[in-house]
């Protein structure tokens, strides 16, 4: 294919790669972008809400887990968090 070649109502390849090639690098860019900067929706369903009574961490944790992710304390009874 000559660079030359008409593609579509008078415009040529010549003219169309540059755009093509534009759209391609900002599309990567996004998806470098969407992967490192973005987070990650976490499944709240198998977990529960826990406040650690010996070094006060609190947010969420596995409903299987039995420690706090902070200090190590067991975590008790899970059942009563949404």
């Amino acid at each position: 294919m000559n660079l030359d070649t008409i593609i579509f109502n008078g415009f040529t390849v010549e003219q169309l790669l540059p755009w093509l090639l534009a759209v391609v690098v900002l599309y990567a860019i996004f998806r470098v972008y969407k992967i490192f900067f973005t987070k990650k929706k976490v499944n709240l369903q198998h977990t529960s809400y826990f406040v650690c009574s010996s070094c006060g961490w609190e947010g969420h944790i596995s409903k299987f887990g039995t420690r706090c992710p902070k200090c190590d304390a067991p975590a008790g009874d899970l059942s009563g968090g949404s």
